[in-house]
């Protein structure tokens, strides 16, 4: 089994991170956290099947070792963030199924050692110039990672890098501009899979009103490839967004238009009006640690990424708020609510009609914990996903339940 066989890694990296010294030099920090959990997760329904008698519950037993890095100097900051997804998981109740309905995934197939790496890069070459790198790497099953507005319901394994060098330059108090490039690289450990490579560019022309209130003039061009698909694409994007912070809470309202031309034998061009509507608060403000905060978001665009060019529109409201009582009992609620319009999908209704494929997502979680010290914390999370859509076999339910302990001690040295 994956956890008796590399469990020890868990405790040496620990080790190691705790007996690694925090250097530092005048006018300098160096921050350093090693850090471990430990989770128990349930679905209900993990490859979200419909209809009921496809459903199959599945228990994930997670470790999770890592280390947070974290270094300031007078014009440098960096920030280093990784950490070790070791997941072995135990289908509950397959066994009276018939095999023809169950996922062709076995408990030997879905364990696997995943990984999140996330890094983070400022250099302050002048007065007026900022220079920055950020990377996220993700080894996943979680189709989530591959797309903010993400309605894809399958547990494939892959691997999604995203590397993102940028500049920005103040040519007076009011003025700024922001140049940007991202590369995207997804690949699917399965050959059923085609892998993706995008090509992004964007521009920011932005004036500040205050030193609080600033208007963003953003524009987006990329290029999506499909390695082994005919359905790449290329769009253009131009958003006009305003972003106002007060002392306690921050809004930020923005829209405008994309235009999408596939090279799909299926639809040639897509054109939509995106838009997000942003309002965050917490107290006590920020730079302060928080005991309260809600946040919403409401946004609308197509999705970037998906298997087979199956683009829809994506319409998302989302709610977040926390409070933590006493000093030690942090509670929370999260939830949203998503309609996935497809644009070049059809299929059979319940009804039997042939229709376009309209899906709406509804999920709601809440979760409680209790920190015992500043680094050991539990947590208990539980909640609901359920989507319906109007063409036959795309709906589901599904309830999960989550159980963690995270321990992360912090070493600061200047």
């Amino acid at each position: 089994m994956i956890l008796k066989k590399i469990g020890w890694m868990c405790l040496l990296l620990t080790f190691l991170s705790l007996s690694c010294p925090a250097g530092s030099r005048g006018g300098t920090q160096l921050d350093l956290t090693p850090k471990i959990a430990a989770s128990w997760l349930m679905d209900t329904n993990f490859f979200r099947a419909e209809p009921v008698e496809q459903e199959q519950e599945v228990w994930n037993y997670l470790i999770q070792p890592g280390i947070e890095l974290g270094f300031k100097a007078p014009k440098t900051e960096v920030s280093f963030d990784f950490t070790l997804d070791i997941n072995e998981f135990d289908v509950r109740d397959d066994g009276g199924l018939d095999p023809a309905l169950q996922n062709p995934l076995s408990e030997d197939d879905l364990d696997f050692v995943g990984y999140t790496g996330l890094l983070s890069a400022r250099y302050r070459a002048l007065d007026r110039l900022l220079i920055g790198l950020d990377n996220s790497l993700y080894r996943t099953r979680d189709p989530a990672q591959t797309d903010p507005l993400n309605n894809f319901r399958g547990r494939e394994l892959y691997t999604i890098n995203r590397l993102t060098p940028y500049l920005f330059y103040e040519f007076e108090h009011k003025f700024s501009l922001g140049l940007r490039y991202r590369n995207t690289i997804t690949d699917y450990d399965s050959d059923l899979f085609s892998d993706i490579t995008e090509h992004r560019g964007m521009f920011d022309l932005i004036y500040n009103f205050t030193r609080r209130s600033l208007l963003d003039l953003e524009y987006q061009y990329w290029a999506t490839d499909f390695d082994r698909e005919d359905f790449d694409y290329s769009s253009n994007q131009l958003k006009l967004i305003f972003r106002q912070q007060f002392r306690a809470f921050s809004i930020e309202a923005g829209g405008g238009y994309q235009s999408r031309r596939i090279k799909g034998p299926v639809l040639d061009e897509i054109g939509v009006f995106t838009y997000r509507v942003a309002f965050t608060a917490q107290n006590p403000p920020a730079p302060e640690t928080r005991r309260s905060h809600v946040s919403f978001v409401a946004e609308s665009n197509l999705n970037d990424l998906d298997i087979g060019g199956r683009y829809f529109i994506g319409t998302r409201l989302s709610l977040d708020a926390g409070h933590v009582f006493l000093e030690k009992i942090p509670v929370g609620l999260s939830a949203f609510y998503q309609r996935s319009s497809f644009q070049n999908v059809y299929g059979l209704t319940v009804d039997g009609h042939v229709d376009r494929r309209i899906d709406d997502t509804f999920d709601i979680s809440g979760r409680v914990g209790y920190i015992f010290k500043q680094y050991l914390t539990i947590w208990v999370t539980g909640g609901h996903e359920k989507r319906d859509s109007n063409l036959f076999g795309r709906s589901f339910d599904n309830t999960y339940a989550t159980v963690s302990v995270e321990f992360g001690y912090p070493i600061s040295r200047r």
